[in-house]
């Protein structure tokens, strides 16, 4: 179900399913979101969510994403583009994350209070380290840096 489209959501492009599941005509599933519109800072870091990309197995730290309020530059991006921009993983991470966390405090009608010493902010590193998840699978695309 679509959020109403106002100055209290926006809406980002994400991958809708793992990027080895494909239409028809052989694309990743993809989808927008909406989520709650606030000012965002390079990474993206919200009030609520902050993406620092650091893939600690390489000791890369990838540049942050600025998502500004311009709109959604991945909704029109070829599918490479979208398994090799890490700027577009951070977008991705974001998303899902402040998309879940909206609806599970609207579940619950109040705000998730964490007890983190250090802040009110999750930290999210999309590309934390590339190693088998506690699953062992390894059917992931490698290059979206998740965790198979």
């Amino acid at each position: 179900m679509a959020a109403p489209d106002d100055a209290r959501t926006r809406f980002l492009t994400v991958i809708g399913q793992d990027p080895a599941v494909r239409d028809r005509g052989g694309h990743i599933l993809r989808t927008r979101v909406a989520v709650p519109a606030e000012k965002l800072d390079p990474g993206p870091r919200g009030y609520r969510v902050s993406v620092v990309d650091y893939d600690c197995t390489h000791d890369v730290l990838y540049a942050p994403a600025e998502l500004g309020d311009a709109g959604d530059a991945y909704a029109t991006v070829d599918d490479d583009r979208l398994l090799t921009d890490p700027r577009f993983h951070a977008q991705n991470a974001y998303a899902l994350i402040m998309r879940s966390l909206a609806r599970f405090e609207r579940a619950l009608g109040r705000h998730v209070s964490w007890s983190f010493p250090y802040g009110h902010q999750l930290q999210v590193a999309p590309h934390a380290f590339r190693e088998a998840n506690a699953r062992g699978s390894s059917g992931v695309d490698p290059r979206l840096g998740l965790a198979g």
